[in-house]
């Protein structure tokens, strides 16, 4: 599964971008080289973007230790974490919700998992440019998805 994690601190965002199968040695990995890189500041808020994904072979146990995972990390640094999912497909939403599940009401962790960009756009209050950004390099690498910088946007 390709990744790619990106570290927008004008835009106080993490935004991790996966293509193809989803597995958890990958996810993990892609955690690990966020938290590894020079600019990562784990006060920013986090977009896991699974809009490019062709199928999970997750199991509902690799689910459990994600979140359980991710739990004992925010323990660790005591710092609060809003984390954005974002999954237009079935699959991806049912298994974004589980997580949800599983990470439960921790106090150090506001999660929710979506089907479009605007609706993380609202939950992380991004900015216009942030929006911008995301939705126009979304469609680099995505495959399915046509590159809509050419596109007028929409009026109201």
């Amino acid at each position: 599964m390709p990744t790619e994690s990106l570290i927008l601190p004008e835009y106080r965002l993490i935004w991790q971008r996966y293509w193809g199968s989803l597995l958890r040695h990958e996810i993990f990995a892609a955690r690990d080289h966020v938290h590894n890189a020079p600019d990562y500041d784990p006060s920013f808020d986090v977009l896991q973007d699974f809009r490019g994904t062709e199928e999970t072979e997750l199991t509902h146990s690799e689910v459990i230790l994600l979140a359980e995972s991710l739990k004992a990390q925010r323990q660790d640094i005591g710092i609060p974490l809003r984390l954005a999912l974002l999954a237009p497909d079935d699959l991806g939403f049912g298994m974004g919700r589980m997580f949800m599940t599983l990470v439960g009401d921790d106090p150090l962790i506001l999660t929710a998992t979506f089907r479009t960009l605007d609706e993380v756009v609202n939950f992380l209050a991004l900015s216009p440019d942030a929006h911008v950004l995301i939705r126009d390099m979304a469609t680099d690498k995505i495959p399915g998805t046509t590159d809509r910088r050419q596109t007028p946007p929409r009026s109201g």
